[in-house]
């Protein structure tokens, strides 16, 4: 029995996108997550040559998957987010690819009005992070116009170029104060963060696998999604 041509091109295309997979991997150094510390992130960042200022991590395992369970955040993962003065996420424009950006950053205006998302707010964010290293709580003095979430992953090796190239948007841009987080979503190791595991979360698995096995599920999906992103944005 001859196959049918979509069973043709089906095949083909399976074939092509896993050979562009490992392309993107091998090119940029794209790894499996792994656990990660302050002093490792801060290793990576100086390595690729990345900004080492305004750099963030979660407080915890449960700050980790509060932020998580938002879809809103889940949707701008490995990507940015643009809060307003008073806290509300600006609206972007959902036909560009997640990593564009760059335009809208450096031409932002303290004196323009941007459409709001609800659904995320800046201080359920800002309430779930610290910063790590010579960071400072706030990246410019004073109360800023914008604030500019991005996340990034050491997993991603040097594809996160494409993210803190925003930094140079954000220089560029003289019409308004941003603030900038670099907002980093590795898992941290567990001696690096105090547990505050609810009965909630403990209820899930009787055996304490639940966290572990979700959390590795999830950055291994969040791994090949951003894979076949950039195979489309590129």
């Amino acid at each position: 029995m001859r196959p049918k041509p979509k069973q043709i091109i089906l095949c083909c295309l399976l074939v092509c996108f896993t050979s562009c997979v490992t392309i993107v991997k091998w090119r940029y150094g794209i790894t499996n997550p792994k656990e990660q510390s302050p002093e490792k992130l801060l290793s990576f960042l100086e390595k690729h040559k990345f900004p080492n200022s305004c750099q963030y991590i979660f407080n915890d395992t449960i700050s980790y998957f509060q932020c998580f369970r938002n879809s809103l955040f889940r949707e701008n993962l490995i990507g940015h987010m643009i809060f307003d003065s008073g806290g509300s996420l600006v609206r972007r424009d959902t036909t560009q690819c997640q990593w564009s950006g760059y335009q809208l950053i450096r031409s932002l205006s303290s004196d323009s009005a941007y459409l709001r998302q609800s659904g995320l707010h800046l201080g359920e964010i800002l309430g779930r992070i610290h910063p790590i290293g010579n960071t400072i709580r706030d990246s410019i003095t004073g109360r800023p116009d914008f604030t500019l979430v991005v996340t990034w992953a050491a997993f991603l090796g040097s594809y996160n170029s494409r993210l803190f190239e925003l930094d140079d948007a954000v220089t560029l841009n003289k019409s308004a104060r941003i603030r900038v987080i670099w907002l980093n979503i590795d898992m941290q190791e567990i001696g690096n963060q105090i547990e505050q595991i609810s009965h909630h979360e403990r209820s899930h698995e009787d055996d304490g696998s639940y966290q572990t096995n979700k959390r590795w599920k999830f950055q291994g999906r969040g791994r090949d999604l951003c894979c076949f992103a950039f195979v489309f944005c590129l």
